[in-house]
C-alpha cells in the first residue's frame, strides 16, 4: 500500500500548493475537491492517464475528462459553435465534448476532447503552477458511486492515491455532458446544470 499525504483545503499552505503541483508534474495522482464533486487526477502528460485508471481499475486505455482553464480549452479544441456554447457556462458545471484541436487529440488520444473550464481557486491555481490540463475523473472506483463526502474519500482512496486534499462535503453533483459533435448536441448525462441552461446549450448547433 503506498503513503498518501493528505492537505486540507480549508488551511493549505502556498509551499504546499506549490510541493502538489511538482508531485503531479512528477506523475503524481491526487483527489481534489472542484466545484462539483471530488475529482481524481494527474497531469495531462503523455503517459500519465494510465496512472488514473490504474489507481481507479478503470480499463488501461479508458479516455478521462480534461479540466482545463479557459486559455488551454482554446488550444485543445477546434473554434467551433459547440466551443463558443460551452464558454457561456465556463467556468461551470458543464463538460463539452468537442472536436480536438491536434494538441487535443495527442492529450486524448481521439478525434474528440471533453474539456471542462471549472470554477475554484484550487484548480486555477494548479492550471498555473503547473501550466498543465489534468485528466480527471470523478473520484470513485470503477463503475461505483461517486463520492461526495471527504471521509469517504479518505476511506477508499487512502492508500491507493498519491495525494489527498479534503474538502468537506461536496453536494453540487457531477457536471453535465453534452456532446457538440452531433448536430443538433446532445446530452449524455443531465448533472448539475440547470434545466434551463440545458435547453439553451441543447438548442446550440
Amino acid at each position: 500500500m503506498k503513503k498518501t499525504e493528505i492537505f486540507a483545503l480549508s488551511s493549505l499552505k502556498t509551499e504546499e500548493l506549490s510541493y502538489i503541483a511538482k508531485a503531479l508534474l512528477n506523475g503524481a495522482s491526487a483527489v481534489i475537491p472542484t466545484d462539483t464533486v471530488y475529482g481524481l487526477v494527474v497531469c495531462g502528460k503523455p503517459g500519465f492517464l494510465r496512472g488514473l485508471n490504474e489507481v481507479k481499475k478503470n480499463p488501461p486505455e479508458k479516455p478521462a475528462q480534461i479540466l482545463c482553464s479557459a486559455e488551454q480549452a482554446l488550444l485543445l479544441s477546434e473554434d467551433c459553435p459547440g466551443l463558443k456554447a460551452a464558454f457561456k457556462f465556463w467556468p461551470g458545471a458543464l463538460t463539452a465534448i468537442l472536436p480536438a484541436s491536434c494538441a487535443g487529440k495527442k492529450l486524448s488520444g481521439l478525434d474528440t476532447i471533453g474539456l471542462r473550464v471549472p470554477g475554484g481557486a484550487l484548480t486555477a491555481e494548479l492550471f498555473k503552477l503547473t501550466n498543465c490540463p489534468l485528466y480527471a475523473s470523478s473520484a470513485n472506483m470503477h463503475s461505483l458511486p461517486t463520492l461526495e463526502k471527504e471521509e469517504e474519500v479518505l476511506s477508499v482512496f487512502e492508500g491507493k492515491a498519491d495525494i489527498i486534499i479534503k474538502g468537506g462535503f461536496l453536494k453540487a453533483g457531477p457536471s453535465s455532458v453534452i456532446d457538440f459533435t452531433c448536430c443538433p448536441p446532445k446530452m449524455l448525462r443531465r448533472g448539475a446544470l440547470k434545466d434551463e441552461e440545458l435547453e439553451i446549450l441543447l438548442s446550440k448547433s
